[in-house]
This record gives C-alpha cells, structure tokens and sequence, in this order.
C-alpha cells in the first residue's frame, strides 16, 4: 500500500509499527476510563522498565533489581494463569485514529478488537472497531467509541512506541560503528 493510502486512512497523525498482541475479541468493550488508566499505568511500567540504573544510585541497587526480577516474574505468572491464550503478536502500524494488520487478522464482522500492551500484564484492553476493509494483503480499521482523554492516551502510548523504536534504531547505528 502506498503512503499516501495510509495516509488516507490513518490520518497525518503519528503512527508506529510494531508487533502487538491483537486479534477479535467476544468480551464487552473496556470502559474508556478504565482503558486510559490502563494505558496510563503501562506508561509507568513501560518507564521502571526501560530506565538504565545510574551508577550513582544506592548500594542497595542489586536488592532493588532482584526485587523487580521477581516482580516481572509474578506478573507474567498472573498473566498467564488469568487468560493462557492470547493472540499471536502481529506486525501493525497504529495511529490514533485506526490501525493497519496483515489480512485475515480480524474477520469481516469483526466490532472490537482486544490488545494486550504488555506481555506481563494479564487485561487486554478491548476497544471498539469499524468494519475492517481489506486491500491487498492488509486489513484496515479505525476506532471507534475513542475520543477526549481516550484518545489522548492513546496518542501518548503510540509516541512512547515510537520513541522506543527510535532509540531501538539508534543502538544498532551506534553497534555497527563499533
């Protein structure tokens, strides 16, 4: 699909592709408040994860990492024992106004999608869709039912994608100088 088709659809916001674990989904749509809590707390997540430990911090950094190594470990425990088969992750691109999957992804009818926005956390957030629309060998559909603060951390979570696939790029630049 050309730029300009994307761009058609999923608006001249900013967009990312990633592999997420999504697929149809048969349970009710997440409340929108719940679902931007959901997507909040992934943020807080996501930045305990993804911070570096400074050399400068206390002695008691080993004991701190150990405790979250056995933390990470409970949620994937919990995760798995709560809902064992989630959807295989798929490339997607995604903006805040809809999202890009290879086809066959979604059926036809589909009305709601479920996306899990962590392997460790056990909830999928379950949003609401337009009629998916095949072209070529991509299915395309927007949200529906997202809007106000939403929608806002929505766009929050895609530049955080965003920004680690960034980061992500410039390591490999800087590994292959070296």
């Amino acid at each position: 699909m050309d730029e300009a088709s994307e761009n058609e659809f999923l608006g001249e916001e900013l967009r990312v592709s990633s592999p997420l674990m999504i697929g149809p989904s048969s349970r009710p749509l997440t409340d929108p408040v719940l679902a931007q809590r959901l997507i909040e707390s992934l943020d807080l997540f996501d930045d305990s994860q993804s911070r570096a430990v400074s050399p400068h911090e206390e002695e008691g950094a080993p004991e701190v990492q150990r405790l979250e190594h056995k933390l990470d470990l409970l949620l994937h425990l919990v995760a798995e024992s709560l809902h064992p088969e989630r959807p295989d992750p798929v490339a997607v691109t995604i903006s805040a106004r809809g999202i890009v999957l290879p086809e066959g992804t979604l059926p036809e009818d589909c009305d709601r999608v479920e996306i899990y926005l962590s392997r460790l956390l056990p909830q999928p957030c379950v949003l609401g869709v337009e009629t998916p629309t095949t072209r070529g060998a991509q299915q395309f559909t927007r949200w529906t039912g997202i809007d106000g603060p939403l929608e806002e951390a929505i766009g929050r979570w895609i530049f955080r994608l965003h920004r680690r696939e960034v980061a992500e790029k410039r390591q490999k630049v800087d590994a292959n100088r070296n």
